[in-house]
């Protein structure tokens, strides 16, 4: 039976990085303003994308754009195409990149030369003290490994993740996702507003904590560490880091 539901609820993002880590094999389906667009998954990726007379990855960035739509996911349906070669999360990264993008326009044409040389420097300024911040802090800390801050959107701010396994890109695109399913169920479930998310790994655990309502913090840690020291040092971390944004 095919699973239905609002993007509302749960976003593109998430049903792509789901599909994509359980190596599903699926169609999904998404209907918004007279508009259909339809995603195939197969072994860890999205393989084929196509809306209207557009194809390929332009068609995930456009979607990522939709504000609300409705989904079906139907599972075990394949398709013969191909026509996207990128990882799922460097797609997703890519789309929150053009996001951002398209806001920073926006935002432009509502300003004059110097508003956006001075908002440029700023945020120039502040990616360099976020950095400098988390060098620091992780130097202090004895039980977290690697951190990053992230926007909710997956881009990434600043990271300091000493795993060479690990790119910034995975940090970001996979925080987000873990975050926004973490929040829709703390509000399903009706345990209030989500404080942090664990996931523990053979190899390690996630720490995923809001900031602040568009950014997030991301700390990393080995298996056999404390979790209550953890804890403690990560919201002595958000305090800082807090301060900079």
């Amino acid at each position: 039976m095919p699973m239905q539901g609002d993007l509302q609820v749960m976003a593109l993002a998430d049903l792509i990085q789901h599909n994509c880590q359980d190596r599903n094999t699926a169609r999904l389906t998404i209907d918004y303003n007279d508009q259909q667009a339809v995603l195939f998954f197969k072994a860890g990726a999205v393989l084929h994308a196509v809306l209207d007379d557009l194809e390929g990855e332009e068609v995930i960035y456009e979607l990522l754009s939709w504000p609300e739509g409705q989904f079906t996911l139907d599972m075990g349906i394949e398709t013969t195409a191909k026509t996207i070669d990128r990882n799922w999360s460097s797609l997703l990264l890519e789309g929150a990149r053009r996001l951002d993008s398209r806001t920073d326009l926006e935002t432009s044409n509502n300003s004059n030369s110097i508003d956006q040389e001075m908002n440029l420097m700023a945020t120039k300024k502040k990616s360099e003290l976020l950095a400098d911040a988390l060098a620091d802090l992780l130097q202090e800390s004895s039980d977290i490994d690697g951190a990053a801050v992230v926007g909710i959107d997956g881009l990434v701010y600043s990271a300091n993740v000493p795993q060479r396994a690990l790119d910034d890109s995975m940090v970001g695109a996979t925080s987000a996702a873990v975050l926004g399913l973490s929040k829709r169920s703390a509000e399903q479930l009706k345990r209030g507003k989500l404080k942090l998310s664990l996931i523990q790994g053979e190899e390690g655990n996630v720490i995923v904590a809001t900031l602040n309502d568009e950014t997030l913090f991301v700390g990393l840690t080995s298996a056999n560490v404390n979790l209550g020291m953890a804890f403690a040092e990560v919201k002595t971390m958000i305090g800082r880091l807090s301060a900079l944004l």
